[in-house]
């Protein structure tokens, strides 16, 4: 007839969460991975800076032998 096993809860959902013990690893994890692009947004602001400043130092260059 009907199937009851759509409505029962898993083991998996039905245990309450313990707060005593955080995890760790998801912590790091978390942390880690912020850091890391937080350095490599300061590393790609540093990049674009230079390029904006050669490009820029190259457009007011007025050597006729260059070209």
């Amino acid at each position: 007839p009907f199937p009851l096993l759509a409505f029962t809860r898993s083991a998996f959902v039905a245990k309450k969460r313990s707060y005593d013990q955080p995890n760790w690893f998801g912590v790091a994890l978390a942390f880690g991975t912020s850091a890391a692009l937080w350095a490599w947004l300061f590393k790609q602001h540093e990049d674009d800076v230079m390029e904006y400043e050669r490009r820029k130092a190259q457009r007011h260059h007025k050597c006729t032998g260059c070209s």
